[in-house]
């Protein structure tokens, strides 16, 4: 069909038009392409072959029209009708479409909401058979891209897309058609262009839905207020805490200075009666409970840390923190500088001073002493308080205290951004469901370290929307103004992304190689059992075992040659006291035993808190799997000293049980090895011996035997070895991160932690026997292998591969 010397001229943005001249060259007159007879043509032209058939045309209200006038320099193409203008009905149109039978062509909004043609055959026209001899596959390519773009991407999406398209913007993929003979305008405006993303590596389709903060009008069961915070860091339990500390501050005042102005504090009348337990045992007892309790404290704080974090608003990037914030303390021992490194002073000096109270155990071993008065002309011996001892430890409890209140008023002040206590691998899942950051993790699996972007990001905990038309609300980390994984425009797989196949590190595309190195990775043995905590490693477990037998053998042998801990043995210092009931040779031998046992007792936290972490996965790693209450929901590194024991005994967890058991069985060292030496004067060889308290050293020395035989039992089995550390939620999420367990609805916006857990613990409707999770091979959600967790079976992606090899 030819529609003479049509040319597309000029547009004008404001009312564009379409103006026909005499000429029998097709014109496009948008991004989609019509033919239209000319006014000028020969009746022969009108009923000749027409090469393409329009779209449904829409008739415009004659208000809204306006007559073209015969000036070739007019404008070629029709503006879109105003949204707000009101369409006429189906009879004032059908009466329009009677008074004005050539109806004007509108053109087709760039809008992923545009509405599709109607099927009404009244609406059709008679479609013209093609001209013999001509090629029309590119326009037909071309027609069929612009008709079906808006139904792909609504149907890959999913939901309305967030961004529309105004007339000024242009086209933004590659057409399939070139623009040869059939003139399409090209080039950008200088206001088209998009503004740049922050970050290259997260590039939006047009049609992406982005992740925008959100606030709930009101604090409601379903949309609580984000600032949970576990039992042991609420304000009624940290007072009771810092009143326990006020009660022993006030004990050692009033020791000091009532022993110095009285003649001591009480009678001593001899080894192992009740006197001898109040002053001799009791003080370490007391003091290891607040140990305990600090200890509680501390594994509550790392539990939230990461993100309290990610949910203050006055960081730029928190991207780091998933990769190297511990969900779990890792020892109780050195001092934790991992906060002051990342700017939470606050938090740094609390954690550090929580942990230099190991050394009241000690100092409280030998706060309390004998000393040789003369009372009313009578010599006696009484108990009496060291005060330089009871100085010190008035200092280290006044330091509790101000990390104490510091700690109130940081929690007070900055919310946590949770809902509820992350104590397991399910909490954790439901926080990054259909997250847009786990992209970011891709081969993170394989590797031995922790990922180190390039480029730092914002990582976010709040309440967020689906794009600014969603109104649905939810909860969990996503990086703000970045695309949405369940609401991306291509989800054929991850790979197709630009951040799918890049190099972690250096943001750069990965090669091929690299790419089925990772897949290698996943299947071998050497990945699948290359890591254990340091401590755990077969060398070293068998040097602990030997140096704590020989040790525990030396110990016994000594003590009891020739009953030198019941007769008695020389100190080597002086046992003099000085008018403050200082003694150097009671000092020492209280002081130092009871350290010692302190280390003993502080070495074997780390190892009770690593089986602890490791006993989810390594019941996911048995060839049948595993029931999500033994795996996703355990919460062994929550839990109390000894109800992490019970519940593992019940569960049949009895590795975990009995080094649990003997991390509380380890505290009795220092508070014995404190009170059980102390200096006496035997007459009848008128002179100072060190003597024991024998029923106390011989629960002493049970003890010992038990702690050191109990290392065999930390010989860690092939199960419980990893392909990296599980400290932080960088290292837990890349087992999940291209999971199905990530956008499983399971997970997706629970209610609260009773919610979940009665999802996971009830039985899916139509999905039957897929409530065990395993650790091992399973096919990702990107069409390829990736080690992690996932269900055990599934029916659009098979069974998992468990490794049960041996690692070579």
């Amino acid at each position: 069909m030819n529609l003479g010397d049509a040319n597309l001229r000029t547009v004008n943005t404001s009312r564009p038009s379409l103006v026909h001249s005499a000429s029998k060259q097709s014109v496009t007159a948008s991004d989609d392409f019509y033919s239209v007879p000319s006014a000028n043509s020969s009746q022969d032209e009108k009923n000749a072959i027409r090469r393409y058939q329009t779209p449904p045309l829409h008739i415009i209200p004659e208000p809204y029209r306006k007559t073209p006038e015969p000036d070739l320099t007019r404008p070629t193409v029709r503006a879109v009708t105003p949204t707000h203008l009101k369409i006429p009905t189906a009879p004032v149109t059908a009466k329009l479409a009677a008074l004005n039978p050539l109806h004007t062509i509108k053109r087709k909004p760039l809008s992923t909401e545009s509405t599709p043609p109607s099927d009404n055959p009244s609406n059709k026209e008679p479609i013209s058979p093609p001209t013999p001899g001509v090629d029309d596959t590119r326009y037909i390519q071309f027609a069929i891209e612009q008709l079906t773009r808006d139904e792909e991407v609504n149907h890959a999406s999913g939901s309305r897309p967030l961004h529309r398209p105004s007339s000024r913007e242009s086209y933004s993929v590659e057409r399939i058609v070139p623009d040869e003979r059939l003139r399409l305008q090209q080039g950008l405006q200088s206001g088209d262009r998009r503004q740049r993303p922050l970050h290259p590596t997260r590039q939006p389709s047009d049609y992406s839905v982005l992740a925008i903060p959100a606030t709930p009008t009101q604090d409601s069961f379903r949309f609580p207020t984000l600032n949970y915070l576990p039992k042991v860091l609420r304000l009624p339990s940290l007072l009771a805490l810092l009143l326990c500390c006020l009660f022993i501050i006030i004990a050692t005042i009033f020791s000091n200075i009532w022993s110095s102005q009285h003649h001591g504090l009480w009678q001593y009348d001899q080894v192992g009666t009740g006197r001898y337990f109040i002053f001799q045992y009791l003080p370490q007892l007391l003091a290891i409970l607040i140990i305990f309790w600090l200890f509680i404290v501390q594994s509550a704080l790392h539990r939230i840390i990461p993100f309290l974090m990610m949910h203050s608003e006055k960081r730029t990037f928190t991207s780091h923190i998933l990769h190297s914030a511990a969900l779990f303390p890792s020892d109780y021992m050195l001092p934790d500088l991992w906060c002051f490194r990342h700017g939470e002073i606050i938090l740094g000096v609390c954690l550090n001073l929580f942990r230099l109270c190991n050394f009241t155990i000690p100092l409280h071993s030998c706060l309390y002493q004998t000393q040789y008065f003369t009372v009313d002309g009578e010599s006696v011996w009484r108990w009496t308080a060291v005060e330089p001892v009871g100085w010190t430890l008035l200092a280290l409890y006044v330091l509790l205290i101000l990390a104490l209140v510091l700690l109130m008023l940081k929690l007070k002040r900055e919310p946590s951004g949770l809902r509820w206590d992350p104590r397991s691998l399910a909490d954790i899942l439901s926080l990054f469901q259909r997250s847009n950051i786990l992209s970011d993790f891709y081969g993170s699996e394989a590797r031995p370290d922790s990922i180190v972007l390039a480029l730092p990001k914002k990582y976010t905990l709040r309440y967020w929307i689906a794009g600014k038309r969603s109104s649905e609300i939810f909860h969990g980390v996503e990086e703000s103004q970045a695309a949405l994984e369940g609401f991306r425009q291509n989800r054929e797989s991850v790979e197709k992304s630009p951040h799918s196949q890049l190099d972690l590190e250096s943001q750069r595309p990965l090669k091929a190689s690299t790419l089925d190195s990772l897949q290698r990775d996943v299947h071998s043995p050497r990945v699948r059992y290359r890591w254990l905590p340091w401590f755990l490693k077969d060398t070293f477990v068998v040097a602990w075992i030997v140096i704590a037998i020989v040790l525990m053998l030396a110990f016994v042998i000594v003590s009891f040659v020739n009953n030198a801990t019941r007769r008695g043995f020389e100190p080597k210092l002086t046992s003099i006291k000085t008018s403050q009931g200082f003694s150097p040779a009671d000092f020492l031998y209280s002081f130092v035993p009871c350290l010692v046992g302190m280390i003993l007792f502080l070495v074997w936290q780390p190892i009770d808190m690593y089986f602890r972490a490791l006993q989810p996965f390594a019941n996911l790693g048995h060839s049948c799997g595993s029931a999500a209450e033994d795996s996703l929901l355990l919460d062994y590194t929550a839990c109390l000293p000894i109800e992490v024991t019970i519940k593992a005994a019940l569960a049949g967890h009895y590795k975990v049980a009995w080094i649990s058991f003997i991390s509380l069985l380890s505290a009795t060292l220092p508070v014995l090895g404190g009170g059980v030496f102390t200096a006496q004067y035997f007459i009848p060889t008128q002179e100072v011996r060190v003597a024991a308290d024998m029923p106390g050293y011989y629960a002493l020395v049970i003890f010992v035997v038990v702690y050191s035989l109990s290392f065999i039992a930390i010989w860690p089995r092939q199960k419980r070895r990893l392909p990296h550390d599980i400290r932080t939620l960088g290292q837990i999420l890349s087992f999940v991160y291209e999971s199905r367990l990530s956008h499983d609805a399971v997970f997706w916006q629970p209610r609260s932690r009773i919610d979940l857990v009665t999802r996971l613990l009830g039985t899916l409707t139509g999905d039957k026997g897929s409530s065990r999770y395993a650790f091992g091979v399973y096919m990702g959600r990107d069409g390829k292998e990736h080690l992690g967790i996932d269900r055990l079976h599934r029916p659009e992606s098979g069974e998992m591969f468990i490794a049960t090899g041996t690692m070579k």
